[in-house]
């Protein structure tokens, strides 16, 4: 072999040759990514195996969202009993439905006093039904057994490990899935696809149904798919996700409608409600209704949103903010690639951003823009009965007394920077309108301050900021 022909071999080895590797590449192991291939023809077809037909499906993610207070773990444990106790499914009521073993997670309702007699009542084999409670591990120097909660960003071995320990298990509910999130952000897209893909891995490989339960964001909108609390990858990663809405014809009947199906034909919804259970008046169990639902999710969507005060783009995007930045500061960067995949044009984002009072800094000399919220202005939490804190809610004083609210001098408020007096009035009366139901007195200081800012028409003490 010529000298030529040696030195090509090694800065540029044949890649047709089975090993062929360079010898700078450390000893003949190549360290560089390899693909990993498959070749169509080597596929086996398979049909989409179902847990619920057309609805929810086994190997794969589903979710389902809907406000709080609508019902969503009384549904899901609904779905785990008759699959326990092999009950047919509402919609196919003649035909049979294997039985299954089940794993819940849990984070908002207790086992014993809730849990437990909601599976009762609604006919489970509470045999084939496992909860996890938490993890248990070797403290370290210590070797002491300790106990912490689970989460999906470290605990996908032992949720593997809760599979195997349940025969025959089928589904896996996650209610809500924002609980277990460990310390990933919920509203970063690639933080969250890097959660998810673990958990729709393990689903695939032993082909349980893992059915993952959200809650709603606050904007506004028709469009089903961007109403989940957090990332879109949330709705992304799901093949299959359902909304659970209000009918408002009826407040006490609810509407099971598909918002997204990758896997299935778009089917109807279902409707159903809760009802005292024969015996037990105390005790509600799901009834579904027999005929199917024809309205749309976005529709029903169209009707519950028309029949509020309509938000507008800049409010929606204001509470989509503020969601993005509750875990901490951002780049500016980060923030409008977030706020592109979520359908937001950066001029609105730039006016939510002076809403929320949102300054700029520098992280460095040489560094970009980074955005923050300014101290006072909490997330909205997601668990069911959470209320937004505003800068006008925060107390830690006396009644009266606020930290981080605008000032009251002579009835009139302090109007924040980047409002004028009508569209800070404007801002406060929607405030009362959010609060109303909750806390009337707060809705009434609100509504008094709206008032006063809007008679005075210039406020003298409003501070005059740069743009």
């Amino acid at each position: 072999m010529s000298l030529d022909d040696a030195l090509k071999n090694i800065f540029s080895p044949d890649p047709t040759q089975p090993g062929a590797t360079s010898s700078l590449q450390g000893g003949g192991v190549n360290s560089s990514p390899t693909p990993v291939l498959v070749r169509m023809c080597d596929v086996k077809p398979e049909a989409v195996s179902w847990l619920w037909p057309g609805r929810i499906a086994l190997g794969k993610l589903t979710l389902v969202a809907g406000d709080p207070g609508l019902g969503k773990s009384f549904l899901t444990l609904d779905i785990t009993a008759r699959l326990s106790s092999g009950t047919p499914w509402p919609d196919r009521r003649d035909e049979p439905n294997p039985v299954g073993g089940v794993v819940l997670l849990s984070a908002e309702d207790d086992v014993a006093d809730t849990i437990r007699p909601r599976l009762d009542a609604a006919g489970a084999d509470v045999a084939r039904i496992t909860a996890i409670q938490g993890v248990e591990f070797s403290e370290a120097g210590t070797g002491k057994r300790v106990r912490r909660s689970f989460n999906l960003e470290k605990d996908i071995p032992a949720l593997e490990a809760a599979i195997q320990q349940t025969p025959d298990c089928r589904l896996v509910v996650v209610d809500p899935v924002t609980a277990y999130l460990g310390k990933t952000d919920s509203h970063r897209n690639a933080d969250i696809r890097g959660l998810l893909a673990p958990l729709s891995e393990l689903a695939g490989r032993y082909r349980v149904a893992m059915v993952a339960v959200t809650h709603l964001n606050k904007g506004g909108g028709s469009n089903a798919l961007y109403r989940a609390m957090g990332s879109l990858a949330f709705v992304a990663a799901a093949r299959a996700v359902w909304l659970v809405v209000r009918d408002e014809e009826n407040p006490s009947r609810r509407l099971f409608l598909s918002a997204k199906n990758n896997i299935a034909p778009e089917g109807t919804g279902l409707a159903y409600s809760l009802e005292p259970r024969v015996g037990d008046p105390g005790m509600a169990v799901v009834a579904w209704e027999a005929v199917p639902v024809t309205v749309t999710a976005n529709e029903a969507l169209t009707v519950d949103q028309s029949r509020h005060d309509k938000p507008t783009e800049r409010d929606t995007a204001t509470d989509w903010l503020r969601e993005l930045l509750a875990s901490g500061p951002l780049p500016a960067t980060e923030v409008k690639g977030e706020a592109n995949s979520a359908g937001f044009a950066w001029a609105t984002l730039r006016r939510a951003k002076e809403r929320l009072g949102i300054r700029p800094r520098k992280s460095g000399f040489d560094a970009g823009w980074i955005w923050e919220l300014p101290k006072g202005i909490a997330p909205e939490d997601t668990h069911e009965g959470a209320k937004m804190l505003t800068p006008l809610d925060v107390s830690t004083f006396g009644q009266g007394e606020h930290l981080g609210r605008t000032d009251v001098v002579n009835g009139v408020t302090d109007v924040p920077a980047g409002w004028s007096e009508s569209s800070w009035a404007a801002e406060l009366e929607r405030k009362a309108a959010c609060c109303e139901s909750t806390n009337p007195a707060l809705a009434a200081e609100h509504r008094r301050n709206a008032a006063a800012t809007r008679a005075a028409g210039m406020n003298p003490k409003k501070r005059m900021e740069p743009a």
